[in-house]
């Protein structure tokens, strides 16, 4: 016998050890040791666990309901009190005869499940503490556990979390007082193994607790008989018995036990012939909804129609509906087992278009399944999430955030009303991702239609603003003009009647060839004045000349009305009819000339005028978009100023700084954002954010800050939109704010008036400017310290340089940097001299420093890894690294100040340093894992504060951006949406 023949022979033994009739054997064998324990605890109502524990429970001892405490929850290091999970129905059994036994068994060579040595001791010391902090009794509240299977270490890491635990059960709503109100003693279990048997009944009449008896079925030892035992036989069902069920399996016991070779055979006939009679009865409301939860007998033909205005059939077999019912009826066939995720996925939408019409006529729908268990269960919950509130309510239009927790609380709805209730995590994972796909789909469509409209709205507004300010204006000319003709004529006729009395009342001495010639040629000037002024008014009406109102000279006019109609004052241009206007040339605030239009845009060398000296105190200047001077006046800088700046141009020194060990603290949620923050940016008392729902949030500090015990969220004062995807920069300027997007635009819009609420110009929510340029997704914006510049880089792998002085829209670029390198953040430094430079991070981890006006670098180093954020304070440079390392440099010699190997804010293997902002002598940071961390710089050896979970992760995301705000405050942005507003205790 060769090596393969022995390796046949074993896969054939181990096949043969697996068998169904194997399993069935071991599966009778074990519930006879369930019958002798339950006889020696009589009264006790023996409660199987789901989904193995049921299969060892003779019906004829087994209670009406089942359990379910999951193995899984009581992992070492992963031990959980589910929610999900609750078990409330099991403390009507324990009133009414004092105990319980549960029972369940292992496959894994142990002598009791994980269920049983951890899972229910924890349950039942949350519900111990619980109850007393409830009801205010003193009674034993420690954690139980059995000392062969848990060690001492063990057993006190599970205490420490079960406060926690109890306080996730008091938030969730549940009233515990009336679920447990009949329990006068704590709970505590007690474990019976078929490897360690009672030698007598045990008394527990006089004990100070309620017995939860934990009976394990299964042996560690070989107990077969005839057959070949297999330990835990009943586990994974699903996978070798098919559709045969607990159920199924006691009620044609001994068929299936009889033959070994016609095993399979008669469970395959069972399960066909008896299928209608293995689901459930019973149904169940949902709290105060009119969808409720049952087997498969709960809808059967014609009796479900006096329950029921519509039924949806889950997996049980389709019955025949009559034509009246037709439409009222949905039969989705679901594979119950963990094969059927997918079905369940497509069945979902199928099941909330279905029963949209039903719920919102406040109809009864029944959603049932063979067992009513698992998929009615899973397809209820989605309707619960998908139409009704937290109060119960319907709610088709009603805006509310799906969330796990929210998801949560309605499962809890259903555990709690209808005790059958035990859906797979598999189907439930589905339903979440489905639940909240169709829902953000939805709010995204929602909001884009409300877009739409309101962007409607404002070019209606628009357009009929300017048809009034035309007819204004042309009404107003009108009326000049007419003026200005009675006038004319008033003042001809005059200088007839004038001309008529000199004549008769003074001797003529001239010709009257003279006087003819004269009175012809001012009859003549007279007629060409007035032919001049009916074809301007003609050339009016027509909309031909620039509707500005047309001004008359004062000499000329004085002139006329002396009747001088001498040469050379009559024509037109003398009296000024028409203003001429001046033409403007756009200019960059005395920092950049002009560029004539289809010339090239000039190249970083020929911007050597775009440094200009700035205040310190100016971080950004002006930037609005009316007529400014050529040049800018120069301001006066006080004597200490410029000692200060003079100062401040030397080597760096690092002083003591006492940060009294004072945390920062969360003191508001800025709520406003649907999806992740991705950049957050202030000036003064104003900061905007925005993120992947392509809005820009404008916030007002002030307002945000909590003036009263308890105040929490903060709405923004505006919703700026006009990008058409996800935002992933913002720069605040002084009277407008900028963003930039996956779209590849940049974007500025007016900043809101002081005290201005979010709606209140509506034409302000939509973009003042766009600079295009860019081909890619725009990853960073930064303004000049002297203002009327602004620079952006790009994943087009540029760098280039806006006029925020543009009047025309959209703006093309001033001027384009090209690395080798894509660029991924940037900012503008001092150098030594008070100037702006440009520094520049790229995804080699290389950082670029140059003048503007410099064609090559004047200072480059090596940060490490891909640069994700650079920050400046001064001449000093805050640079953070995927790697989760953070450094501070010299901007003006590129010399680390904190050393060689920075910070390493970020230690763990793949978190990055995704953030950081300088504000002497602190540095903030926040990486990936969602922790914001504070430093000292000059003492970077601990942090100085750490809030770990400051914002949820979201697909490997955590912290996006942090900015120092007025004062010591830090606000930060996330993944989960939110812009959080930290304070400094001191």
């Amino acid at each position: 016998m060769d090596s393969s023949d022995l390796y046949r022979i074993s896969e054939e033994l181990r096949k043969e050890s697996r068998s169904t009739y194997n399993r069935l054997r071991s599966i009778d064998a074990d519930a006879q040791f369930v019958t002798d324990v339950s006889q020696m605890f009589p009264g006790f109502p023996v409660i199987g666990n789901e989904r193995c524990g049921v299969w060892y429970v003779d019906p004829q001892i087994a209670h009406a309901d089942s359990v379910y405490f999951k193995s899984t929850d009581g992992h070492t290091g992963n031990w959980k009190f589910s929610l999900r999970r609750a078990n409330t129905h099991v403390f009507a059994a324990l009133a009414r005869h004092g105990g319980c036994l549960i029972v369940d068994s292992t496959r894994k060579g142990k002598s009791m499940p994980d269920s049983f040595s951890r899972t229910i001791p924890v349950w039942c010391a949350v519900w111990n503490t619980a109850i007393r902090m409830v009801r205010g009794v003193e009674w034993d509240c420690a954690l139980h556990t059995p000392p062969s299977m848990v060690s001492e270490s063990e057993s006190s890491q599970m205490q420490e979390l079960v406060p926690r635990f109890v306080q996730s059960l008091l938030e969730s709503g549940m009233d515990i007082g009336e679920l447990t109100g009949s329990v006068g003693k704590p709970l505590r279990p007690i474990w019976v193994t078929r490897d360690q048997r009672l030698a007598m009944p045990p008394d527990f009449g006089d004990a100070d607790f309620v017995p939860v008896v934990c009976v394990s079925a299964s042996s560690t030892r070989d107990c077969g008989q005839g057959f070949m035992y297999v330990q835990g036989a009943a586990d994974d069902h699903e996978l070798w018995a098919g559709e045969l069920t607990a159920q199924l399996y006691w009620q044609h016991r001994a068929e299936l036990l009889r033959d070994r070779n016609e095993c399979l055979a008669v469970v395959k006939r069972i399960t066909q012939q008896c299928v209608q009679s293995n689901g459930s009865t019973g149904f169940s409301f949902i709290r105060t909804t009119n969808v409720a939860v049952g087997g498969q007998a709960s809808g059967q033909p014609p009796a479900c129609w006096t329950h029921f205005d519509a039924i949806i059939n889950c997996r049980a077999p389709e019955l025949a509906v009559d034509a009246e019912h037709a439409k009222r009826y949905l039969y989705m066939p679901i594979t119950d087992s963990k094969r059927g995720q997918s079905e369940m996925a497509g069945a979902i939408p199928r099941a909330l278009e279905f029963v949209r019409p039903f719920v919102s006529s406040n109809a009864r729908v029944l959603v049932h399944c063979a067992q009513g268990s698992n998929l009615s269960v899973c397809v209820a919950l989605a309707i619960l999430v998908q139409y009704f509130d937290a109060q119960g309510e319907f709610r088709i239009n009603a805006r509310s955030e799906v969330t796990k927790q929210m998801i949560q609380k309605r499962l809890l709805w259903i555990t709690t009303a209808y005790a059958k209730a035990n859906p797979q995590r598999a189907m439930l994972k589905q339903v979440f991702e489905r639940a909240l796909g169709m829902m953000q789909s939805e709010w995204r469509r929602v909001e884009l239609e409300r877009m739409e409209w309101e962007v409607e709205r404002v070019r209606l507004k628009a357009r009929i603003s300017a048809s009034e300010k035309r007819i204004a204006q042309l009404s107003t000319l009108y009326t000049v003009s007419q003026k200005h003709i009675t006038m004319l004529e008033k003042m001809l006729g005059s200088n007839g009647n004038n001309s008529n009395s000199a004549n008769s009342s003074e001797p003529v001495d001239v010709a009257v060839s003279e006087v003819v010639e004269v009175t012809q040629s001012t009859r003549e000037r007279s007629r060409r004045l007035l032919e001049q002024c009916l074809e301007e008014i003609e050339a009016l009406a027509n909309g031909k000349v620039d509707l500005q109102p047309p001004e008359i000279a004062a000499a000329p006019l004085e002139a006329l009305r002396r009747g001088e109609f001498g040469a050379g004052g009559s024509s037109a241009a003398s009296l000024g009819l028409l203003a001429s206007k001046a033409s403007a040339q756009p200019k960059l605030n005395g920092i950049i000339e002009s560029e004539p239009a289809g010339e090239p845009a000039p190249s970083m060398a020929s911007t050597a005028q775009l440094a200009e000296p700035a205040s310190e105190d100016a971080a950004h200047a002006s930037d609005d978009e009316g007529s400014q001077p050529e040049r800018r006046p120069i301001r006066r800088i006080s004597e200490q100023r410029r000692q200060r700046r003079a100062s401040s141009a030397g080597a760096l020194t690092v002083d003591e700084v006492d940060t009294n060990g004072a945390p920062w603290r969360e003191q508001r949620v800025l709520a406003g954002h649907m999806d992740c923050v991705r950049a957050v940016d202030t000036r003064g008392d104003v900061a905007a954010s925005g993120g992947d729902d392509g809005v820009v949030a404008v916030w007002a500090l002030e307002a945000a800050r909590p003036r009263r015990p308890g105040a929490r969220d903060a709405g923004p004062t505006a919703m700026l939109r006009g990008h058409l995807s996800a935002v992933t920069s913002v720069t605040v300027g002084a009277e407008h704010v900028y963003a930039g997007g996956l779209d590849s635009s940049i974007r500025a819009w007016a900043l809101p008036a002081a005290g201005g609420a979010c709606g209140d110009d509506v034409a302000g929510v939509f973009p003042a400017r766009e600079y295009a340029g860019h081909t890619d997704a725009v990853w960073g914006l930064a303004l000049a310290p002297h203002a009327s510049l602004l620079a952006s880089v790009s994943a087009d792998a540029t760098c280039r340089l806006w006029s925020t002085d543009a009047q025309q829209t959209p703006a093309a670029p001033r001027a384009t940097l090209r690395g080798a390198h894509c660029p991924t953040a940037l900012c503008f430094a001092r150098d030594g001299g008070g100037d702006a430079r440009l520094a520049v991070g790229y995804a080699s981890g290389l950082v670029d420093v140059r003048d503007l006006g410099a064609a090559s670098s004047a200072v480059a180093f090596h940060a490490g890894s891909r640069v994700t954020r650079v920050a400046q304070q001064g001449a000093l440079l805050a640079v953070a690294c995927a790697g989760g390392a953070v450094q501070v440099y010299d901007a003006r010699t590129g010399a680390s100040v904190l050393g060689s190997s920075g910070i390493l804010a970020y230690p763990a293997a793949g978190v990055a340093a995704t953030a950081v902002d300088i504000a002497d002598p602190f540095l903030v940071t926040g990486g990936s894992d969602g922790a914001v961390k504070w430093w000292d710089w000059r003492r970077p050896q601990r942090s100085v504060c750490e809030v770990g979970s400051a914002h949820a992760q979201k697909a490997d995301e955590g912290v996006c951006a942090v900015r120092f705000a007025a004062g010591s405050d830090v606000l930060t942005a996330g993944a989960d949406g939110l812009v959080r507003l930290f304070s400094n205790a001191s």
